[in-house]
């Protein structure tokens, strides 16, 4: 390891005590992880809380309160109500009064997840699947459309729905649709191996930054 400024070189030390006390949970629970534990999640809740006053309640709060315009001022109202609204769920006979601030939280929150799921994974994934219909025949293209239409069906048939299909037709598709179990069971096992990876590259990573700092 290269020569550091004492500072630099406190910070450095300090790091690699923390990634050891981590580690020594391979050993079993013990102080030593605990003390590591606490310190991050009390480093962690310190950072969150230095983030949400100096750019979320400075900035989009009380600087509009104190030197923003009339409209400016009407309108950042409505979040600090909202927000003393739901200190009142510290007490049961109060706890109403915070519902309207949770039902707000809970629309807004859904509304973003299913704008998310929507324009971020089934229009892609509709999109995907056309764009590869003009490829059939070409390996990569058919397998797209297959694995997407056998998923889809195989969720149809595990829900329990009744298309009003029998015979030849429904047996057809419900062997379709067990394909498509396949294509799940495929895809999680490529997002497990994924994080797994993930995960060994961040132990790579640690070790190696352990063994400069040991100058080994």
């Amino acid at each position: 390891m290269g020569e550091l400024a004492g500072s630099d070189f406190i910070w450095v030390w300090m790091a690699a005590l923390l990634t050891i006390l981590v580690y020594s949970y391979l050993l079993g629970d013990n102080p030593l992880y605990r003390l590591a534990e606490h310190i991050f999640i009390g480093s962690s809740v310190a950072y969150a809380v230095v983030v949400v006053i100096h750019g979320i309640l400075g900035p989009l709060l009380l600087d509009p309160l104190t030197s923003g315009e009339t409209g400016e001022k009407l309108l950042a109202v409505v979040p600090l109500v909202l927000g003393l609204l739901l200190w009142t769920k510290l007490k049961t006979s109060w706890a109403w009064m915070g519902n309207l601030s949770v039902a707000f939280l809970l629309g807004v929150g859904a509304a973003l997840a299913i704008g998310g799921a929507l324009f971020g994974s089934i229009l892609p994934q509709v999109q995907a699947t056309i764009s590869a219909i003009d490829l059939v025949g070409l390996g990569k293209g058919l397998i797209i459309v297959v694995g997407t239409l056998s998923t889809l069906l195989y969720f149809h048939f595990a829900a329990g729905a009744k298309g009003g299909l029998s015979g030849i037709g429904a047996g057809f598709i419900r062997a379709w649709a067990r394909l498509g179990r396949w294509f799940i069971m495929i895809a999680f096992g490529a997002i497990f191996a994924n994080t797994v990876m993930a995960r060994i590259s961040l132990l790579i990573g640690r070790v190696r930054f352990l063994l400069d700092v040991f100058g080994l």
